[in-house]
């Protein structure tokens, strides 16, 4: 097995081998692992039911595996969980000597597969024993037949539930693959967007440059205190790169849609609008950008109110990752815009 994989990686080859070898306890191990290491919650609760069946050992671990979750979303998984698992553990009830619909297999995958193995040792000792008379060996045969058969059947019950868990298994783990080689594609394009940034902005506003900087190394951060610098951090880019762009002005400035403003220090959400509606062009791209720079100022003017709180104010990882990707891809549309050639007309013009 090659060795120079990523732990994901690593982790959906070792699935994929699990499955051929029909080993599926230790294939549901390996897909409860890349679930937490995916941070995939929903499916570290799958598999979790496939390896312990037992509901108040379930309860434990979905108590456990949950708690940065709300009451509602617990209680969707929980019950999305629960339904996937009954309806994989269903087989037709004479496979189970059931009564008549559909029989529930309440068993985990380890649980099944020792069950497998008994019973097949069992099947072989159910030999004929020496020295028995005619119609004793012939009511011996006749009950070790019966019993033969009801545990084939339970074997065969096993097995196709353990299909079913192999299959999922497999699924996920192609599914999962998938997902990293997308991951990846857009890590690059992400890493492009930020590279020209940087460039565009080292060079001509090192301020703007600096904050960016600041910002981006906090992104992967877990404190809250972080999350709030970050926001800072891009606060000050943007009043950097609104200060090189359209530096402020003391008296009221006539604006192009005709109204009159004041563009002056703290108004750098006002001066960037205006340079953006002078300089980005009539056409669909323009119109593309400025609407885009509307959405961010929405956003930014939010991260006033957080840095008028100090940085203890609370802020999520996700607003913070939202606030970082936002200005970059909006500065990485404004430098595309005024790098491009004069006379070239852009998609849309």
């Amino acid at each position: 097995m090659a060795t120079n994989l990523e732990p994901g990686e690593l982790l959906i080859e070792r699935i994929y081998c699990f499955a051929e070898a029909r080993e599926v306890d230790k294939a549901v191990f390996a897909c409860l692992r890349l679930a937490r290491e995916n941070t995939d919650t929903f499916n570290v609760i799958v598999f979790l039911r496939e390896a312990y069946p037992d509901r108040t050992q379930m309860q434990s671990a979905f108590q456990a595996e949950t708690l940065h979750l709300n009451q509602e979303a617990r209680r969707d998984i929980w019950k999305a969980t629960q339904d996937r698992w009954i309806e994989e553990r269903t087989v037709s009830p004479e496979l189970v000597g059931g009564e008549e619909g559909r029989s529930v297999l309440a068993m985990g995958v380890g649980e099944m597969e020792r069950d497998i193995e008994q019973m097949e040792a069992g099947i072989r000792d159910l030999a004929l024993p020496p020295g028995l008379g005619e119609y004793d060996a012939a009511a011996f045969t006749d009950r070790n037949l019966q019993l033969k058969g009801q545990m084939r059947l339970k074997i065969r019950a096993c097995q196709q539930v353990l299909e079913r868990v192999r299959t999922r298994c497999v699924y996920y783990a192609t599914r999962v693959q998938a997902q990293i080689a997308a991951e990846a594609r857009t890590s690059d394009l992400v890493g492009e967007v930020q590279r020209e940034v940087h460039n565009f902005y080292a060079e001509r506003c090192d301020l703007a440059y600096q904050s960016l900087r600041k910002a981006a190394s906090l992104i992967g951060s877990t404190d809250p205190e972080d999350h709030a610098l970050l926001l800072t951090s891009v606060r000050r880019a943007m009043k950097a790169v609104a200060d090189y762009h359209y530096p402020p002005v003391q008296a009221p400035v006539s604006c192009s849609d005709g109204n009159a403003r004041l563009l002056g220090e703290e108004q750098y959400l006002n001066r960037l609008q205006e340079f953006c509606a002078r300089n980005a062009g009539a056409g669909s791209s323009g119109s593309l950008l400025r609407t885009e720079l509307e959405h961010l100022t929405l956003f930014m003017r939010r991260l006033n109110d957080v840095a008028s709180k100090g940085v203890h104010a609370q802020v999520s990882a996700s607003e913070a990752r939202q606030g970082l990707l936002g200005v970059y891809m909006f500065l990485c549309n404004l430098i595309a815009r005024l790098s491009a050639p004069a006379n070239v007309q852009q998609p849309g013009d």
